[in-house]
């Protein structure tokens, strides 16, 4: 049975966001087919439920109600028109051609534009929460 969350469970667990991808090493992938962004683990635990948080993203939280993940939908096509601070280190973060882009844990650290786009990305996640949170 799915644990039922309220909306101030929720968004602590979107604050746990940045030590929980920090100690479990959370990768940034890009699907350009899908147009989806994760930040997630290289596998998402299967106890895990998805709960949306605002309408662009949702984030997949355990039994304990720790975050395991978070998913962009439309990464592409919406995200970034709502949120242009993004445009340009996207650019240079995604510039591979290839269709499924993904930094690991340990590139996102070595790298300039992984590094400031994680920092953003976990930044706008945990701004946006409370201000956009949608109730389910």
């Amino acid at each position: 049975m799915e644990k039922i969350m309220n909306k101030e469970q929720l968004i602590e667990a979107v604050k746990n966001i940045p030590i929980v991808a920090e100690r479990d090493k959370w990768a940034i992938t890009l699907d350009k087919d899908e147009g989806a962004l994760f930040y997630a683990p290289k596998v998402i635990p299967s106890d895990s439920a998805l709960h949306q948080v605002t309408d662009e993203y949702a984030l997949y939280i355990d039994k304990n109600s720790h975050p395991t993940g978070v998913v962009v939908e439309y990464f592409n096509g919406n995200f970034l028109k709502h949120h242009e601070t993004f445009g340009d280190i996207a650019s240079k973060f995604f510039e591979q051609k290839d269709k499924i882009i993904t930094i690991p844990a340990d590139k996102l650290k070595q790298n300039k534009n992984a590094e400031i786009f994680r920092a953003l990305l976990e930044t706008t996640l945990i701004k946006e929460a409370d201000a956009n949170f949608v109730p389910a």
